[in-house]
C-alpha cells in the first residue's frame, strides 16, 4: 500500500510534466511540418533504443498512455516517443542528429549548450556519446543527413600522447563550435590497446570506459568516417602528435584541415597554413617548444573557458598525467619539458575540479595506490610526482617488457618516415622501446623475428631507440639495421663522423656477443649495427629529421 502510494505521487508529478511535454511536442511538430522535416522510426530508433527496456511504474505508464491518446491527430512519431519513452523520448526524439550529449536523464544530463564547461558534460560522458552517436548513425546507413564531422587523430604509433591529445582536442572543441561533431579516433587498432599500459591506466583514473572508444580498425571507422565521398556529409581531419597523413590513409590528405603538433615539420598538407591558425607546430631550430601535444591541447582548453570555470576532472587529470610523462615530471636531466608545459601543469592543477574524480572507480589501482595519486584526499589535487611515479611506472614497468616477444617490442611504439626527393633509401622506419639495448638483444630469437618485422614493413632503413632510467638519469642507446648492409653502413659513418649528428653523440658498440642468432642470416642481406647515445635528450624526436636529412641526400650507393 505504501509502494502505491509513494508511486501515486510520483505519477503525479510525471503527469504534470508529460502534459507540458505534450504540449511542446505539439509545438515542435508544428514547426517541423511547416520546415518539411520528417521523422521516422528508423531514424528515431536508435536514439530511443536505451529507453525501450526502461521499468515505469504502471501509474505513470497509464497517464502517459492518457496523454498520448488525448488528441487523436498527434502523430505516430510523438505518439510512440510519448508511449515508448516518457519524458526522455521527448526531449531525445525532437533532437534531430546531431546532438552533443545523450540526454538519457533530464536530471543528469544538460539539455542545452552553454559557454559553461560544466554544462557541455563531463568527459566521459561525452566520449561514450560519440562513440554510440557514430555507431549508431553509421548502423542505420543515414549518410545522406549526416552533419559537419571534424576527425580528430593521432600518429599510428599511437602513444598516451597521440590517444589523450585526439580525446582531448575534440572535447575542446566540441566546448568552441557545437555545429559541428568532433569525433576523436584512436590511431591504432583495438586489439593493441592493451599494449598502451600508461594510456589505459590514465582513462581509467579519469573514468573513461575504454571499449566506448572509436579505434581506427572499427568498421564505423573504416566503412564510414575514413572514407572520401563528395556526394555525401562534409567531413575534416584534424592531425594531432603528428604532421603528415600515414601512407595508408595518404587518399583523404585532401581532407586534412587541421594540424596540432610538436614534431619537425615535414611540410605535408600545405592547404593548410600557418596564417590560417589551423597549422599549430611547435618545434622550433630543432626542437619541441613543448614536450607534449597535450600541452598544446590544455592552451586551447584555458582559452576556451572563463578562468573562474573548473575544468572537468577526468579531463583535467587526462592532460595532467600525459603532460608529466612526456616532460619526465620536468626533470632537468631529461631536458624535455619547457616552460610551457610547466604553466600547463601548475594551471590544470589550480583550475580543475577535483571532486568529480572521487565519482569515478578505477580498476587497475588498489586503494593504497589511489591514497598516494591523492594523498589529501579524491576531491583535491593529486600529488604530481606520486601521480607522474605510478604511470612511469606503468609505463616502464620491466616486468611486461620482459613478457613481450620482440615483434610486440618493435610494433609498441613505431612510426615510419617518408624522405622527400629522389633517394635510394625513401623510407626509413623507427621503433622507440623502453627497454635496455641489452636486455633487448638478449630476447630469443632477437635477429630472427627483427628481420621479420624489417621486411613486413618494408623500409629502407630501420631503427630501434632504448630507452632505460639508471639513478633517475636516461640512458639511450640505437640500433639500426637493413636489408642492405651499404645503407646500414652509410648511416653508421655519418651518425659517427658527420657534424650534423655530432650533437647525438653517438659511439659504436660491439654486439656480437648478443646476436646469438646471427650466424643463421646472411649479414651482407641483414646488417645491424649499434650505438650508445651520449646526448639523452635525443628523442625520437631529434633522431629522425637527422637521419631522414641524411638520407634524402644519398642518390646513389
Amino acid at each position: 500500500m505504501l509502494s502505491k502510494q509513494f508511486s501515486f505521487r510520483n505519477d503525479a508529478v510525471v503527469a504534470t510534466f508529460a502534459i507540458i511535454f505534450y504540449l511542446t511536442a505539439l509545438k515542435i511538430e508544428g514547426l517541423c511540418r511547416a520546415t518539411n522535416l520528417s521523422f521516422t522510426r528508423k531514424s528515431l530508433s536508435p536514439r530511443l533504443r536505451g529507453y525501450q527496456s526502461r521499468d515505469w511504474s504502471w501509474g505513470s505508464l497509464m497517464t502517459l498512455s492518457f496523454v498520448s491518446k488525448a488528441r487523436p491527430h498527434l502523430s505516430l512519431f510523438a505518439r510512440k516517443a510519448i508511449t515508448r519513452t516518457g519524458i526522455s523520448g521527448i526531449l531525445y526524439g525532437f533532437n534531430s542528429f546531431p546532438v552533443k550529449y545523450p540526454r538519457k536523464s533530464i536530471t543528469t544530463l544538460p539539455v542545452s549548450m552553454s559557454s559553461s564547461n560544466e554544462q557541455h558534460g563531463t568527459f566521459a560522458n561525452f566520449l561514450a556519446y560519440v562513440q554510440n552517436t557514430v555507431s549508431s548513425h553509421f548502423e542505420e546507413g543515414s549518410a545522406s543527413r549526416s552533419p559537419c564531422i571534424q576527425m580528430i587523430m593521432g600518429n599510428e604509433a599511437g602513444d598516451a600522447d597521440s590517444i589523450i591529445s585526439a580525446l582531448g582536442l575534440a572535447h575542446v572543441n566540441s566546448m568552441i563550435n557545437s555545429s559541428q561533431v568532433s569525433v576523436p579516433i584512436i590511431s591504432i587498432p583495438r586489439a593493441d590497446m592493451s599494449l598502451r599500459r600508461d594510456a589505459v591506466l590514465i582513462l581509467d583514473l579519469a573514468g573513461i570506459d575504454v571499449t566506448k572508444l572509436l579505434f581506427i580498425d572499427d568498421d564505423c571507422v573504416t566503412s564510414y568516417l575514413l572514407t572520401h565521398d563528395p556526394s555525401q556529409e562534409q567531413k575534416s581531419i584534424t592531425l594531432v602528435d603528428h604532421n603528415r597523413m600515414r601512407a595508408s590513409l595518404a587518399n583523404l590528405s585532401s581532407m586534412v584541415s587541421e594540424i596540432v603538433d610538436h614534431h619537425e615539420d615535414e611540410n605535408s598538407h600545405e592547404h593548410v597554413t600557418i596564417d590560417s591558425g589551423k597549422r599549430i607546430v611547435a618545434f622550433d631550430n630543432g626542437f619541441a617548444t613543448v614536450a607534449s601535444t597535450c600541452t598544446l591541447v590544455a592552451e586551447r582548453l584555458f582559452e576556451a573557458v572563463d578562468p573562474t570555470t573548473k575544468i572537468d576532472g577526468g579531463l583535467g587529470l587526462a592532460l595532467l598525467g600525459v603532460i608529466l610523462l612526456d616532460s619526465v615530471n620536468m626533470l632537468p636531466e631529461a631536458g624535455k619539458g619547457t616552460y610551457r608545459d610547466e604553466h600547463a601543469i601548475n594551471s590544470l592543477l589550480a583550475r580543475t575540479d577535483w571532486s568529480t574524480c572521487a565519482n569515478t572507480f578505477p580498476s587497475l589501482v588498489d586503494s593504497n595506490t589511489l591514497e598516494d595519486i591523492f594523498p589529501q584526499g579524491r576531491t583535491n589535487a593529486p600529488d604530481r610526482k606520486n601521480l607522474f611515479d605510478v604511470l612511469s611506472n606503468s609505463k616502464f614497468d620491466p616486468n611486461f617488457w620482459a613478457q613481450m616477444s620482440v615483434t610486440d617490442c618493435l610494433r609498441i611504439d613505431y612510426k615510419k618516415f617518408v624522405v622527400p626527393g629522389q633517394s635510394v633509401v625513401p623510407s626509413i622506419g623507427l621503433s622507440s622501446v623502453l627497454l635496455g639495448m641489452d636486455n633487448l638483444l638478449a630476447k630469443d630469437n632477437f635477429t630472427e623475428e627483427l628481420l621479420a618485422y624489417v621486411s613486413s614493413e618494408n623500409v629502407d632503413l630501420f631503427g630501434v631507440l632504448t630507452l632505460e632510467f639508471k639513478d633517475d638519469r636516461p640512458q639511450r642507446e640505437l640500433l639500426i639495421a637493413g636489408l642492405k648492409s651499404e645503407v646500414v653502413d652509410s648511416f653508421a659513418n655519418f651518425l659517427t663522423k658527420h657534424h650534423d649528428a655530432a650533437n647525438l653523440e653517438v659511439v659504436e658498440r660491439n654486439v656480437e656477443c648478443f646476436l646469438t642468432e646471427a650466424g643463421k642470416i646472411d649479414s651482407t642481406k641483414f646488417s645491424i649495427r649499434v650505438f650508445c647515445q651520449g646526448n639523452s635528450k635525443g628523442s625520437r624526436k631529434q633522431v629522425a629529421p637527422i637521419l631522414v636529412a641524411h638520407a634524402s641526400t644519398i642518390s646513389k650507393l
